[in-house]
């Protein structure tokens, strides 16, 4: 039973979790695993709720909420929080002191806590009231009162939110003077699993207190209920002694009492958010599943197969690897049925590297090829956007707020486009062109004012010489356009809200390359997978809704206008993928190419003119174009050398990679200071520079090390004597010759026996000579000289 008189609540005997968890159950079978649901408010906040959850047999939890009317279990929000988000229902009790309070009062109390937590997944637990033995009764005039009010209570403020509860009573007291089968107020709301009405054929009266620290709650409870008191539950530690209570008896005739609701809802999930993933390597993704009825498993998948340990109603990765691209999904079981989720597909794009960039914090035109299918348009390079009130761009280093700003259709009232593409560049294997991307739209908002519906485009695989919209037969490349206002009409065919190219011809929804599907509306702001993307429509800068009057309101919810967006174009192989803020938009397959440049664009696909030309444009910054980083590899590996010692002596590498790599050199093992090119130079060979070289070549990819290459000196040779020479004086010179720089030690003898050092000799031309003495002094002596000191 719960433990009387204290906050955390040692749970002894395990009738109780059975009641208080029944909204949690459905009918299961015979064979079904025991033990079914465990109390855990008696534990520390540190029960690991997954691996609860993954040993397959825990399918419900009951944790204490509160006591008195002021204490708050401390354990309580942190077990109802993760229990549910690891899968396991988990529901609330409050243990009562009437003795104290009121029934109102604590009623209050406890609805303050637990009131949340009363429904979910569209079922509604059933509050338990923990009413034991007391002396005396405050606000009621017997015990049956007191819980009959706070019952009543419960019931009267979930009504009030739009919840039919029928709180349920445990107790441990019966006989004389406590709850019994005489207390007509209290025989409601005890647990009663005949299904009788036990104000008529009283099954209450059946039931027999076997001791006074028995748990009461009706007709059978002690024939058809056994608990296990020191069960060990995966996940749960015990701390300061104690049991793992647990239930392992038979659940069916207790459903229908427990649960607001005999047909709750069938199992259905979906995953939020629906939308296809492109993320970086190393990114985040985070789906989650929303789900009706009432699972007791999850299980999530990537590519048909169990993802190991993903058994919450949520996936979350921080660190996305190459291996986890593929297609997610959710299946959620409970006893009797089970319902798989929809698909999301995410790609990962590997490690990339800028192999092209223009931040066009100065005018870049020189460098890029402008093509215009008519002089009615605008280009301005190192445009500063900030002007008309907009941020920076969210990959502008310093809060730089320079892009170049696109015009098209500006007097003529005809169609017109531009293109803008790098200068004689060609990028080869796979590449994506990426940049900061910002459609201004001119109002009133939400439907824009006269020509407010223009199109950014942005496209891979063109030649860079030609403009690219579908009014130019020569267009050539896969390409994207996207409009501000989502003008054009959810059901449009031709030029929709969102549209996929190859080279002039714009792909229908029927080629299943949109991945908001193949409705009608698969291309048009007003589809899910669009209002998803983008769930507020913007209102323009506070400087332009200042100084310009038409621009009040806001987009529309699903339209790309009036805020900085994340665009990738990227080629993979035969695949182009478009991606704007990490969400897939289009996917096109058997791609080929006859050209390997990008371009960004502006084009006005409609005749009218817009009514303010100044507010009306494409703005595009930070413009790189990244390929994926490739892992240096050796094209030519250090060589051995042996050299005299003295001489001057290079190693050289060579490595591929991309980007670039970066060298450092090591001598047996241990890197040498600035020694950081690919070739490494040393002007003056000393024994001290004999050993291993090595080189380590390094990009952001990863390094290699190459082999080892040794430096060896070429041995001295021995001493050759050329002259002995008398001076005047008597003096003797002896001359003789060696290798240059080493140094040639002299040693003296009378006897040829026993020899002395005389000295040390070193010559930069190898020619060496020392004086021995005079002939009068020494008039028999022998010399022989040898390397080192």
């Amino acid at each position: 039973m719960f433990a009387r008189g204290n906050v955390t609540g040692v749970f002894r005997r395990g009738a109780f979790l059975l009641a208080c968890l029944g909204f949690a159950l459905v009918a299961l079978p015979a064979s079904a695993q025991k033990p079914l649901g465990v109390d855990v408010s008696h534990y520390d906040g540190t029960i690991d709720w997954p691996t609860v959850k993954s040993s397959g047999n825990i399918s419900f939890a009951w944790a204490k909420a509160t006591e008195y009317a002021s204490t708050i279990d401390d354990t309580f929000s942190y077990n109802m929080t993760n229990a549910k988000a690891a899968g396991v229902y988990i529901g609330a009790y409050h243990f009562a002191h009437p003795e104290v309070n009121s029934p109102a009062t604590e009623a209050d109390f406890f609805w303050s806590v637990a009131g949340p937590y009363i429904k979910q997944d569209g079922l509604t637990m059933q509050p338990v009231l923990d009413f034991e033995t007391f002396s005396g009764v405050v606000g009621a005039t017997s015990y049956a009162d007191w819980a009959n009010q706070w019952c009543n209570d419960i019931v009267s403020k979930a009504a009030a939110v739009g919840i039919t509860v029928k709180p349920v009573i445990y107790t441990s007291t019966c006989g004389a003077g406590n709850l019994d089968a005489t207390d007509a107020q209290w025989i409601p709301w005890i647990a009663n699993p005949s299904g009788n009405d036990p104000q008529i054929s009283s099954p209450w009266s059946n039931t027999v207190c076997h001791a006074a620290s028995d748990e009461i709650w009706g007709t059978g409870v002690w024939t058809a209920w056994q608990y296990s008191w020191t069960t060990v539950v995966p996940g749960i530690t015990i701390s300061g002694g104690g049991d793992v209570d647990v239930y392992n008896g038979d659940l069916t005739s207790l459903v229908t009492n427990l649960v607001i609701g005999t047909n709750p809802p069938p199992l259905t999930v979906t995953l939020s958010p629906r939308l296809n993933r492109g993320v970086d390597l190393g990114g985040s993704l985070n789906v989650t599943g929303v789900v009706t009825g009432l699972p007791l498993s999850y299980q999530w998948y990537l590519n048909g197969a169990k993802i190991s340990g993903a058994n919450a109603s949520f996936y979350h990765l921080a660190n996305v690897q190459l291996t986890n691209a593929g297609n997610y999904s959710l299946i959620i079981t409970n006893a009797s049925s089970s319902a798989t989720s929809s698909v999301v597909s995410v790609l990962v794009y590997p490690l990339q590297t800028t192999v092209f960039f223009d931040n066009f914090d100065v005018n870049t035109a020189t460098n890029w090829t402008l093509n215009t299918s008519s002089s009615d348009t605008a280009v301005t390079f190192n445009f500063d956007y900030s002007t008309l009130g907009i941020p920076s761009a969210p990959h502008s280093t310093g809060g730089t707020t320079r892009g170049v700003q696109m015009k098209a259709n500006l007097a003529n009232g005809v169609v017109a486009a531009l293109s803008l593409s790098p200068t004689n560049q060609s990028f080869s294997g796979d590449y994506r062109v990426r940049f900061d991307a910002w459609i201004n739209v001119n109002g009133p908002f939400p439907g824009g004012g006269a020509g407010s519906t223009e199109f950014l485009t942005g496209g891979l695989g063109t030649s860079g010489t030609r403009p690219e919209w579908t009014g130019n037969a020569s267009a050539d490349g896969y390409y994207f356009s996207i409009n501000g206002d989502g003008g054009s009409g959810d059901t449009a065919t031709i030029t929709a809200d969102v549209n996929a190219y190859i080279g002039p011809t714009v792909q229908p929804v029927a080629t299943g390359d949109y991945w908001a599907g193949t409705d009608v509306t698969a291309r048009g702001n007003g589809n899910a997978y669009y209002t998803t993307t983008f769930p507020a429509g913007k209102a323009a800068p506070a400087l332009q809704q200042a100084n310009y009057p038409q621009q009040t309101g806001n987009l529309s919810i699903g339209t790309f206008g009036l805020a900085w967006h994340d665009v990738i174009v990227s080629k993979r192989g035969s695949t182009v993928d478009w991606v704007v803020d990490g969400v897939r938009f289009v996917t096109i397959s058997n791609a080929t190419y006859t050209a390997s440049n990008v371009f960004v664009g502006f084009w006005d696909p409609f005749a009218s003119l817009s009514s303010n030309n100044v507010i009306n444009f494409g703005l595009v910054d930070n413009v790189r174009v990244e390929s994926p980083a490739l892992i240096p590899a050796f094209t030519l590996q250090p060589m051995a050398k042996t050299v005299r010692l003295g001489t001057n002596v290079t190693f050289t590498a060579a490595a591929t990679g991309l980007p670039a790599a970066t060298y450092i050199w090591r001598l047996n093992g241990t890197n040498i200071p600035g020694a950081t090119n690919a070739s490494y130079p040393i002007a003056f060979v000393a024994a001290t520079n004999t050993g291993n070289y090595s080189v380590i070549a390094t990009n952001i990819a990863g390094g290699i090390t190459s082999t080892n290459a040794l430096l060896a000196l070429v041995p001295p040779s021995a001493a050759q004597f050329m002259s002995v020479t008398v001076d005047g004086g008597g003096a003797v010179q002896v001359n003789f010759t060696g290798d240059a720089y080493w140094t040639y030690t002299i040693e003296v003898s009378t006897n040829l026996t026993s020899w002395t050092d005389l000295t040390n000799l070193t010559s930069a031309s190898g020619v060496f000579g020392f004086t021995a003495g005079s002939v009068t002094n020494a008039p028999q002596q022998f010399f022989r000289a040898r390397v080192g000191p």
